[in-house]
């Protein structure tokens, strides 16, 4: 291992920091720590030119998600490029390096009465790089859209030494569209995500929160989805299952204050209209916090999402065994399955079953010794044979997250 790592560039690191990047049990023997697009543009190509297999490293909240890397060589971090590089209130867009972290963009967007409005987990370590490329949407789907809604513009670094720059500064640019399409969701496996151009937007008068109990998840469901459809719309809707069977709606309500009022009237006559019961209590501090970080579970548990046709959620979450945990996003589609590690494939085959050739249902998180049994992304979609020629493409010599994408890109 000592010679193949002098051969290799980048830094030799320790044993501690190497179990600190280690991803599904593999270690690196090198790290490289890019300070800005074109400093990364320039490592990639070191590393395709060794070849070395290159593992792209943000805050390191999504590493639990995708396939076991094929091989895995160079740890590549993204923790000095973290600049606030333009940001312009009066127009609402602003540019950011990608190693910067969503809590500290957040920060500087609130001075200005300002948002990002993504809620991805654990938003304190979340890149904004590490955002896009795992296509982290968080609770607020459903009212504001997903990362691509946000993005205008991108910087790319490829393992040919060159920085691709697509989109713009400002909202109404759409040239090279197509180009940040392609990389939102791609989990790092056709280049590094350098820079992005965010619009972003006012941050609301006021926010109020509403918890709704219910004897079963359908009628959860259905007023959550009744309420996605109205003019006064929640910014966030979940259905889990709480204590005792009960199945618990919560609601989060922004705008102007006499909005909120109107819509947590309206809230409260659906849920009442539908059996429903309404909270009279306090919401526990850190409430909504423990709700957007609930896919990322730091013990062994399976987590798998599914995603369907806002009305297959009710077949769906009917299908979820009894040792499972659910919270589903009525507004979106989007239910996430907290199961028991030794029920994984069961219930993965059971939930695939029930979302049917419409929907899809993946492994965001388990146990290393687990992923080797299950299939992590599922059948490759109808167009994968265009994926595969684009990574052939862009990363020919395969050194970018190889293995972890679906159909093994």
């Amino acid at each position: 291992m000592k010679a193949r790592a002098q051969a290799l560039p980048g830094h030799e690191i320790g044993v501690d920091e190497q179990r600190g990047l280690s991803v599904d049990g593999l270690l690196p023997s090198t790290v490289m720590r890019p300070e800005d697009a074109e400093d990364a543009a320039r490592g990639l190509r070191l590393c395709d030119l060794a070849p070395a297999a290159v593992v792209v490293w943000g805050g390191g909240t999504q590493m639990r998600l995708g396939a076991p890397p094929r091989r895995y060589d160079v740890a590549f971090s993204t923790e000095r490029m973290t600049r606030l590089l333009e940001y312009e209130p009066a127009d609402l867009t602003c540019r950011v390096e990608a190693g910067m972290r969503l809590r500290d963009l957040q920060a500087t967007l609130r001075e200005q009465g300002q948002r990002l409005p993504l809620d991805p987990p654990h938003p304190e370590q979340a890149t904004v790089g590490g955002v896009v490329a795992a296509n982290t949407n968080g609770l607020s789907r459903g009212r504001y859209g997903t990362v691509r809604d946000w993005v205008i513009g991108i910087a790319v670094a490829y393992p040919s030494g060159k920085v691709a720059r697509a989109g713009g500064k400002v909202v109404k640019n759409v040239a090279g569209y197509d180009l940040m399409k392609l990389h939102i969701g791609a989990l790092g496996t056709l280049g590094v995500v350098a820079e992005v151009n965010f619009k972003v937007q006012a941050r609301p008068e006021m926010e109020a929160m509403l918890l709704a109990h219910f004897e079963a998840p359908a009628p959860a469901l259905e007023v959550g989805l009744k309420l996605a459809h109205q003019y006064l719309a929640p910014a966030t809707a979940i259905v889990q299952d709480g204590a005792g069977g009960r199945w618990d709606l919560a609601l989060k309500l922004e705008g102007y204050a006499r909005e909120v009022q109107a819509a947590k009237d309206q809230a409260v006559r659906f849920v009442r209209d539908a059996g429903g019961a309404v909270e009279d209590a306090e919401t526990p501090p850190g409430f909504w916090d423990v709700a957007r970080d609930w896919s990322t579970p730091a013990d062994d548990d399976v987590v798998l999402r599914a995603i369907v046709p806002l009305a297959a959620s009710p077949l769906l979450v009917a299908a979820v065994p009894p040792d499972a945990r659910v919270l589903a996003q009525p507004a979106s589609g989007v239910v996430d399955i907290r199961v028991p590690a030794p029920a994984a494939a069961a219930t993965l085959s059971r939930l695939r079953t029930a979302a049917g050739a419409e929907g899809q249902v993946v492994v965001v998180a388990a146990p290393v010794a687990l992923k080797e049994a299950l299939d992590i992304w599922g059948p490759p979609p109808p167009g994968f044979p265009i994926m595969r020629a684009l990574k052939q493409a862009l990363d020919p010599n395969g050194i970018l997250n190889p293995g972890r994408f679906v159909g093994g890109i």
